[in-house]
């Protein structure tokens, strides 16, 4: 089911109501041409893990946060009950938001980054992806959330390399971070991705 936010954005939800959230931003949805393959991957993922995932069709930053914004209002659970799944650029967007929010006012209860590199830059913010500093935000004095962190390893050597550098600088500031191997995650538009 597509339903329009009130600000226009296009948002399919899949998965009963009552399930817990997750947000799951795909490049795939930005131009809605592959809209039909990340429809079944959502299915298959509210199916499989019995959530109920929203997929937003989106196109820049401001997108995304108001996505997080639906996704949290229309939940049936307490809001920061969130989980965002991002791919690519908005896998960057995910663990962006993840270190920003307590400054926005949110929680997460897990963020995952799939196919992220270090040459993404952050769709929300335009800046490249900073590591976590030790003991909260930097512009906090709170202590680091509970957010669960996963970033998949990439393919190849340097996507892998710098998933498990990414994985290290979140462990290495107190975040509970795991590295994925590609072969164990199946969330994947076309499973022979």
């Amino acid at each position: 089911m597509v339903s329009p936010q009130a600000t226009g954005l296009q948002v399919s939800v899949h998965g009963h109501p009552n399930a817990d959230t997750l947000l799951l931003w795909h490049p795939a949805a930005r131009t809605g041409s592959d809209a039909e393959e990340v429809a079944a991957l959502a299915s298959r993922i509210a199916n499989r893990s019995g959530a109920r995932v929203l997929v937003p069709r989106w196109s820049d930053g401001r997108d995304l946060l108001r996505s997080v914004r639906y996704a949290r209002e229309s939940s049936v659970h307490p809001p920061d009950q969130l989980s965002v799944v991002g791919y690519g650029d908005a896998g960057i967007a995910a663990l962006s938001l993840a270190l920003h929010q307590g400054r926005l006012g949110i929680g997460l209860t897990r963020v995952t980054c799939v196919d992220g590199g270090a040459d993404l830059r952050d769709p929300i913010s335009g800046q490249p992806l900073s590591d976590p500093a030790p003991g909260g935000e930097p512009d906090s004095t709170g202590p680091v959330p509970a957010t669960a962190v996963d970033v998949v390893e990439g393919d190849s050597p340097a996507a892998a390399a710098w998933a498990s550098e990414r994985v290290e600088a979140w462990r290495d500031a107190g975040w509970s971070a795991t590295l994925v191997p590609a072969t164990q995650f199946t969330w994947r538009v076309r499973p022979s991705q």
